[in-house]
């Protein structure tokens, strides 16, 4: 995300010092981007725009696996991304900076509960990747949150998300709402977006009866 913020930011006119110094700038550089979703082909495809000298698309699984939108692979191919499918990052390697990646071989196992297959190592059959810059787009799982908020009672469903009523988006917390992906999971900013919308319309509600009750008790 802090590469493709910048990267926006950049395009807008504004200063971005990391980006200036070629932190988060792909220019003239070997990139690596480790992902197979929507964010990832982003990534790709800003590092051509910026001028990369090469950039590779590492994934775990093969191109029918993949859940990123068949036309922006396409779209990535014809720009001169290289795929290299049935891979998975093992270290970094390099002085002060990342210079080399090695990479393990996969190969696909039994489905697993999603129904896809599950990706296994290949024993012995690592290989190295150069790189200038990894960039790491990958999806992620919630932190343990009723420990995170030291909320012990907050109530979580089995992935670990938060869990509200469907309609006022509360939690079982009085007063504690939630919206976006710690509810849905990872999913789109638009959903999240809504989401943000629908809980301040819930929570301006419950404020206002709140203030209300209030004013007939007084």
């Amino acid at each position: 995300m802090e590469f493709l913020t910048a990267s926006n930011k950049k395009g807008l006119g504004d200063k971005v010092e990391l980006f200036d110094k070629g932190i988060l700038n792909a220019e003239g550089k070997d990139i690596v981007v480790i992902g197979g979703g929507d964010t990832a082909m982003d990534c790709v495809r800003t590092s051509v725009r910026q001028k990369a000298k090469s950039v590779k698309c590492l994934y775990r699984r093969d191109k029918e696996n993949m859940p990123g939108s068949a036309r922006e692979v396409a779209n990535a191919e014809e720009e001169g991304v290289e795929f290299v499918w049935l891979s998975s990052p093992k270290k970094f390697k390099g002085t002060n900076k990342v210079e080399n990646l090695i990479v393990d071989q996969i190969q696909l196992g039994e489905p697993d509960d999603s129904g896809r297959r599950r990706p296994q190592i290949k024993q012995g059959s690592e290989f190295e990747i150069k790189a200038d810059m990894v960039i790491k787009a990958l999806g992620f799982d919630p932190e343990d949150l009723p420990y995170l908020f030291d909320a012990k009672e907050l109530q979580v469903t089995k992935w670990g998300t938060v869990k509200t009523d469907f309609d006022t988006m509360e939690t079982n917390l009085k007063g504690v709402f939630a919206a976006g992906d710690i509810v849905r999971g990872a999913s789109l900013v638009v959903w999240a977006i809504k989401d943000g919308r629908d809980a301040a319309v819930a929570m301006k509600t419950y404020l206002e009866n709140i203030k209300l009750k209030k004013s007939k008790v007084a």
